[in-house]
């Protein structure tokens, strides 16, 4: 039986970097595998359970603005090689910084500013 897909974003594969910092640990250097512009899906993440939300720092997505990407997660689903997580709460900076990242990892055509402003306010 084959299982629906609900995703509403592209997602790109990608293999940069990510920290996250749950309540009670931190998983430093975590490789992520594919990215959208509502989560990501990264190897690993073992210690950290189902519902748990955490900080992320991507190093390497904003180089030109000189600054690293920060936002807010929560692990979604966990499987044996990895973990689904949801990004939560992006502010215009951070969506763009991202949007930008996925624009240019994955040649995937940007979303209007409206567009985004919408999907907030709903």
């Amino acid at each position: 039986m084959t299982r629906q897909s609900k995703r509403k974003q592209p997602r790109i594969p990608y293999q940069g970097k990510v920290d996250l910092y749950f309540p009670a640990h931190r998983l430093l250097g975590c490789t992520v595998q594919n990215l959208s512009l509502i989560g990501m899906r990264v190897q690993g993440c073992q210690e950290a359970q189902e519902g748990e939300r955490c900080d992320i720092e991507f190093h390497d997505a904003a180089p030109m603005a000189g600054r690293s990407i920060r936002m807010r997660g929560e692990l979604i689903r966990k499987e044996e090689t990895g973990a689904a997580i949801l990004f939560l709460n992006l502010n215009v900076r951070t969506y763009t910084d991202l949007q930008a990242l996925i624009a240019d990892q994955g040649g995937l055509a940007l979303m209007e500013e409206d567009e985004f402003l919408a999907g907030v306010s709903a």
